[in-house]
């Protein structure tokens, strides 16, 4: 969203304020002050523009994909996200200077401050929902649970898909797996593994659930082999998402990216060479 400013900056930026554009989202000036007095407020003094700009892009191009997706955020969501962040800080004395640092600008604080935290969690999970984005992995999975409802074994399904078979075992809040299998499973994954308990509760010994299991980072079926108190033992199958990140520069790279500034788009280039964006559209 661009936000209207009467703030001065370098004769080199035109006169509506407006320092880059990335896609149809405009980044002026005083966005670029707000994110400069968010950083002090967080005891960065030698917050600088080019930092300010830097992140200001990086959360258009979020924005720009999201909206290309048809992922917006609604007033409602925002006016939640705003009383959770009032309620739960855990640094309440920041938040304050972070809301001084806006003083009555509530729009701006709303828009620069909360909603890309909003929007980008709400990005990540339309991606992790869309079986349209992840059909190649979609369809593999649904060939696995094809095949152990037919009566394959779980090894015998996974090689035929050319998924991973696993056994392991899992409680309320925790998972054990065993180590030489470990390596092939991501962090986030294995705390992810929790929320599958309310699952195999409802399941008989021996059940293969009906449904494929589905959370932020992968696909799998499963089945409940055994039981011991609150420690189920199971069998899965599974394929990994492709990750999120991969998906979004791929999007990212259609976004045209213009530094209106000659100053700041030289510092950008000079102290970010690595970004793919300022390769991309700022380097000459």
């Amino acid at each position: 969203m661009p936000f209207v400013t009467d703030a001065e900056g370098p004769e080199s930026i035109n006169e509506s304020g407006t320092a880059a554009t990335v896609g149809k989202t405009a980044i002026t000036l005083r966005d670029i002050s707000y994110i400069i007095k968010i950083e002090e407020a967080y005891g960065n003094a030698r917050a600088t523009a080019t930092i300010a700009l830097v992140s200001l892009v990086n959360e258009a191009i979020e924005r720009e994909v999201a909206q290309k997706h048809g992922v917006f955020i609604t007033q409602e969501e925002i006016i939640s996200y705003r009383k959770y962040v009032d309620e739960n800080t855990k640094a309440p004395e920041i938040l304050r200077k972070v809301k001084l640092a806006f003083g009555e600008d509530e729009s701006s604080y709303e828009q620069i401050y909360l909603a890309p935290k909003v929007l980008n969690r709400k990005l990540r999970y339309f991606y992790s929902r869309n079986h349209e984005l992840l059909k190649s992995e979609r369809k593999l999975i649904e060939k696995a649970h094809s095949l152990v409802v037919s009566g394959k074994t779980f090894q015998e399904a996974a090689e035929r898909s050319g998924l991973r078979y696993s056994s392991f075992e899992i409680g309320d809040k925790e998972v054990t797996i065993p180590p030489a299998l470990q390596k092939y499973i991501a962090q986030d994954e294995k705390t992810m593994l929790g929320p599958m308990v309310s699952i195999l509760e409802t399941l008989s010994i021996g059940d293969i659930y009906k449904n494929i299991v589905e959370d932020d980072y992968a696909y799998r079926v499963i089945r409940l082999k055994g039981r011991n108190g609150n420690k189920y033992s199971v069998e899965a199958i599974g394929v990994r998402k492709r990750p999120f990140d991969d998906w979004f520069k791929a999007q990212s790279a259609k976004i045209r990216i213009r530094i209106l500034d000659n100053e700041l788009q030289s510092e950008i280039v000079s102290k970010y060479p690595n970004v793919w964006w300022v390769r991309k559209w700022c380097e000459k």
